[in-house]
């Protein structure tokens, strides 16, 4: 007699995982979340990468199903600040009908500490195609060195 079949539960591997997640949820329900907004909000988070190359970075970021006039981007100095809204596709606020339901909607905010300071003039290029950003933020040619290094006594 094999222990998976309890562990598991009844319908498959997968009904496991939904249970520590509810478990998860259920924890941190109380909590403020890190981006501003209480755990278990509608809160859509982008997913993104930033990648250093010879010429600068670049950051791509996934939004899918959004129109490029609902996302807001910004370079301050040293951070890339993304923001905007994800709208849900239907107006109905109830669950009826899912049986899954992960996809997120709402408003995000996504600061990124860049590892140099922009200058004000730099050509930044932004490109929105098929629900992919692309940001390319060319390197500075006489970077800043902003560490001050700090005494202990």
């Amino acid at each position: 007699m094999s222990l998976f079949p309890s562990v598991f539960g009844r319908n498959h591997p997968g009904a496991l995982k939904g249970e520590i997640d509810r478990v998860f949820d259920d924890f941190f329900a109380g909590f403020p979340a890190m981006t501003g907004f209480a755990a278990g909000d509608n809160v859509y988070m982008p997913a993104l990468d930033l990648k250093e190359t010879k010429e600068g970075l670049e950051l791509t970021a996934d939004l899918p199903d959004m129109k490029k006039e609902d996302i807001h981007l910004e370079v301050q100095q040293d951070r890339l600040v993304l923001s905007g809204m994800r709208k849900q596709e239907q107006e109905s606020t109830t669950d009826e009908g899912f049986h899954v339901r992960e996809r997120r909607s709402g408003s995000f905010r996504r600061v990124v500490a860049l590892p140099f300071a922009v200058n004000d003039n730099a050509d930044v290029v932004a490109r929105y195609n098929n629900g992919v950003l692309r940001v390319l933020i060319p390197r500075p040619a006489n970077p800043v060195d902003n560490t001050q290094r700090v005494s202990i006594s």
